[in-house]
């Protein structure tokens, strides 16, 4: 399984991606599905952090068994809709693993001997370092960890809460 072979950066690169995409098809009108595709049930995942919605959070579901993943942010009320490969509105049923992250850049230590090297904290391009800060505990940003999961049977929209604790 494809899952068992990529490390946690891998993911967070992948949920990235997928979370462009996504936004990239905000606003516009509903792509159609292609044939390969099984049928897509509606889902929507509604993201709270100490009983308080969490707004622009990147929520990614992986298959346990299967390959089709689905990608989506939330809005100001939690409320994140599902994507199949970051394009095609809902989920394909079975079972998933789901992560939650929402991290934002902050400024740099003021002594720059607190950072050595880059670690899953600080990510950056071109040689360019960027300092994250986690909004949400970051267990959740882990398949293995979070304890999160979702299953979808296909012609039932599916709507779940998850509240994440410290």
């Amino acid at each position: 399984m494809i899952s068992s072979k990529l490390n946690h950066r891998s993911w967070v690169k992948l949920a990235c991606f997928l979370t462009l995409i996504s936004c990239l098809s905000c606003g516009s009108s509903t792509v159609e599905k292609p044939d390969h595709i099984p049928t897509l049930t509606a889902c929507q995942i509604t993201v709270t952090y100490k009983g308080t919605p969490v707004e622009e959070a990147s929520v990614l579901v992986a298959p346990k068994d299967g390959k089709y993943s689905a990608a989506g942010i939330t809005n100001a009320q939690g409320i994140a809709t599902m994507k199949t490969d970051g394009l095609y509105d809902g989920v394909v049923s079975g079972s998933f693993r789901v992560t939650v992250t929402k991290k934002v850049q902050i400024d740099p230590p003021a002594d720059p001997t607190e950072v050595t090297e880059p670690d899953s904290e600080t990510y950056g391009l071109k040689g360019v370092v960027v300092h994250l800060e986690s909004l949400v505990p970051e267990q959740y940003s882990s398949f293995k960890e979070s304890g999160l999961t979702l299953d979808a049977t296909e012609g039932t929209p599916q709507e779940v809460t998850f509240d994440l604790v410290d």
